[in-house]
């Protein structure tokens, strides 16, 4: 049976990127960053009335610092009086469980793309959190507790890839590490790799290893198959899932590596390492065997950003959104789907909402009291066929953004991918030299759906109809295969009606005076604009314009079409030549029915060729298009 291989994901700096992904860290753009990780009740904060909440307090400790706190002597640890004494500018900002757990739950999404099984949490410990433990497996049941550390309490900074008998399909596990690492860079995370035996061993190469130092050019460690515990030998004893207090004291005897510990006897070295003297002891000799937690992966991909200051530009919206969409087309690319609905919640400030849109009702509609979010404004963006690449996604956000004010300042932004489906799969073409994107045409149509409305974005169906306006008719583009099989079907029913046409015209059976060569328009008006009575010479107003008929052709009649509709239609159509003037020798107005075709073409003074139609119960005159 071949050796279990797991990889480790370790982001240790997973709560400082977080904060960052919701904008600047502080109002001049960059300063030294320190973390507060928090539990539900920051996170209801968060979303209450940000002018009601306090500071940190000044007792509060520190979880995590970046990289430019730490040069300036701040460390995990400290309290944040401590922390302000050496560094007055320090942004200091809070992350909520529940964030990380859905970060580490994002990373594990992609991972799944090189592995069978991803966790976010070890197999022991969710039987720990069933049996009623207080460290729950459930985002939300967590208590913010000095339990909660990263050999404790399930998901903190490590996530787990099982890629037994996997790795070979992509060159090797090195090649594997390299692949992996650029998914999780973009999303926007740093991470420490490793690969071992079990989950536990390669975590602690992954935090631990050569590479932890954060050298340019370590390469991950691997530790070869059964080889777990040689590997873990040069590592520092705080390696091992042991209390602080312990290797506090293992290190002032001058146990130092792991390896050290190994060389003590068993029995002695076991009275010294506290409850988990069990677990340190196989992992010693290279053992272990804990299974993992199956990370189940949501239908509904979402993002969701929270703010500490309080956002009204769109530009700073956009920022969010422009992380938040990449970071979903990561997770749809590694998943091999696609979505067709981007819906959108920008959660206000509470009181400010409140205050400005108390006596306002046109805002109703937008804004949706949420009891967990408050107020909000929601939209969503229709694709009209799934689409999966993150400037596709962004694009008809970024036009939707701009055509929306915000109500309020801005504390939040929730967003949800729906409408999961397959990714297309696109053939290489070898005849051309750059291949086809079949998703630019789809992602112009979501821009322009969010522009102008997605009613007024589609594809023309040919209808059988006999009036002209009805003979074509915008459908979704959805629709698109079955608006191919309807227009194939009504293209065939118009040859055959202008075949039998023909034929008839060809037997004598054409109506006196109609011009059969005459083409239809190449432009219908959405309402046809009203003449009056009309005729040869007669003055007309189009678009406050008054223009004279120069000429009129005759070209059809309807009648009694769509009798059994409550508005039958019994029309004359004719073309008519439009004029800027009033043409010389001006002739009384005729029924269309009574005109001929011109004997000639029409003078150069002509303006345009007009279709037009008389309703023969009233009369009137309509101009319903243009001819080319």
């Amino acid at each position: 049976m071949a050796a279990r291989r797991i990889v480790a994901i370790v982001l240790p700096q997973l709560a400082c990127e977080l904060v960052k992904q919701r904008g600047p860290v502080s109002p001049s753009g960059k300063a030294p960053l320190a973390v507060i990780i928090g539990g539900e009740e920051e996170r209801r904060a968060a979303l209450g009335a940000r002018s009601e909440r306090e500071p940190a307090a000044p007792v509060a400790v520190l979880d995590v610092v970046d990289d430019e706190a730490r040069r300036y002597g701040v460390r995990p640890g400290q309290k944040v009086v401590e922390a302000a004494a050496l560094v007055a500018h320090l942004a200091i900002h809070r992350v909520t469980f529940t964030e990380m757990d859905a970060a580490l739950g994002r990373v594990a999404e992609v991972a799944l793309g090189l592995g069978a099984t991803a966790a976010i949490q070890l197999g022991e410990q969710g039987a720990a959190a069933r049996a009623g433990a207080p460290r729950a497996g459930r985002a939300g049941e967590r208590a913010a507790s000095a339990a909660r550390s990263p050999w404790g309490d399930g998901p903190y900074d490590t996530v787990w890839l099982d890629i037994t008998g996997a790795s070979h399909l992509v060159g090797g596990e090195e090649a594997l590490l390299g692949d992996l690492g650029e998914r999780v860079a973009a999303l926007g995370h740093r991470a420490r790799l490793a690969i071992a035996d079990g989950p536990r061993l390669a975590q602690a190469l992954a935090r631990f290893g050569a590479h932890a130092d954060g050298g340019a050019g370590a390469e991950a460690p691997i530790a070869p198959p059964g080889k777990g515990a040689q590997a873990i030998g040069p590592l520092p004893v705080q390696a091992l899932p042991v209390e602080r207090e312990v290797a506090s004291f293992l290190v002032r005897l001058g146990v130092l590596r792991v390896e050290d510990l190994a060389r003590l006897p068993r029995a002695q070295a076991a009275a010294r390492l506290g409850p988990r003297t069990a677990e340190v002891m196989e992992l010693l000799a290279g053992r272990d065997p804990v299974p993992l937690l199956p990370y189940e992966v949501p239908r509904l991909i979402e993002e969701e950003v929270l703010f500490d200051e309080p956002v009204e530009s769109a530009e700073s919206l956009l920022f969010v959104l422009r992380g938040m969409t990449s970071r979903i087309a990561s997770r749809l690319a590694a998943r091999g789907e696609a979505c067709g609905r981007l819906n959108v919640a920008i959660a206000y400030d509470r009181s400010i909402a409140r205050l400005r849109l108390g006596d306002r009702e046109d805002d109703v509609a937008a804004l949706l009291e949420d009891e967990e979010r408050g107020p909000s404004l929601r939209f969503h963006v229709d694709m009209p066929v799934p689409l999966s690449d993150a400037g596709d996604l962004l694009r008809p956000l970024r036009t939707k953004l701009d055509r929306i004010e915000l109500a309020a300042p801005a504390v939040g932004v929730h967003l949800i991918a729906s409408r999961i489906a397959r990714a297309r799969r696109v053939q290489l073409d070898l005849s051309r030299d750059r291949s086809v994107d079949p998703d630019s045409l789809p992602a112009l149509l979501a821009e322009l759906s969010a522009e102008i409305g997605a009613e007024r974005v589609g594809v023309l169906e040919i209808a059988d109809a006999h009036r002209p306006e009805a003979r074509s008719r915008l459908v979704p583009v959805a629709d698109e295969a079955a608006t191919a099989r309807a227009s194939a079907a009504a293209r065939a029913r118009v040859a055959a009606d202008r075949a039998a046409a023909e034929q008839g015209a060809a037997a004598g059976e054409r109506v006196e005076g109609a011009d059969a060569s005459a083409p239809e328009p190449a432009r219908l008006l959405a309402q046809p604009i009203p003449l009056g009575r009309v005729g040869r010479g007669a003055i007309v107003a189009v678009d406050r314009h008054l223009y004279a008929i120069e000429r009129l052709s005759f070209v059809m009649r309807i009648d009694a079409v769509e009798w059994w509709t409550p508005t039958p239609a019994s029309r004359d159509y004719a073309r008519a030549w439009l004029v800027s003037g009033s043409p010389s020798g001006r002739a009384a107005p005729a029924r269309l029915g009574e005109l001929r075709p011109p004997r000639d073409g029409a003078s150069a003074s002509s303006c345009g060729e007009a279709w037009i139609y008389v309703d023969r119960a009233t009369g009137e005159a309509f101009l319903q298009g243009w001819c080319e």
